[in-house]
């Protein structure tokens, strides 16, 4: 079985069950980090960033914008300026 099959295994293993990820990956013995890695891959959510591109229209009806950083800061504000928006996203890179 190679090591593909065998984390997809353990993804069904675990989805079946009525356990949180982070008490399967301790009764597994898995490091958390790799099994949701494993995770991403079969469901084919590989991109490094999370990020998706989006496209703003424009519209009347006042929006909300919720940003949540990797490191857990949580943004929100009002989504009138996309390009307010592009900016904050890209101040994750600096």
């Amino acid at each position: 079985m190679s090591k593909e099959q065998e984390m997809f295994a353990l993804i069904e293993e675990y989805e079946s069950s009525s356990l949180s990820g982070k008490k399967f990956c301790k009764i597994k013995g898995l490091v958390p980090s790799t099994f949701y890695y494993w995770k991403k891959k079969k469901y084919g959510q590989n991109s490094s960033t999370g990020f998706v591109t989006i496209t703003p229209t424009r519209s009347s009806v006042p929006m909300e914008v919720e940003l949540i950083f990797p490191n857990g800061v949580h943004l929100r504000m009002n989504g009138s300026d996309p390009e307010l928006i592009a900016k904050l996203v890209q101040l994750r890179h600096v």
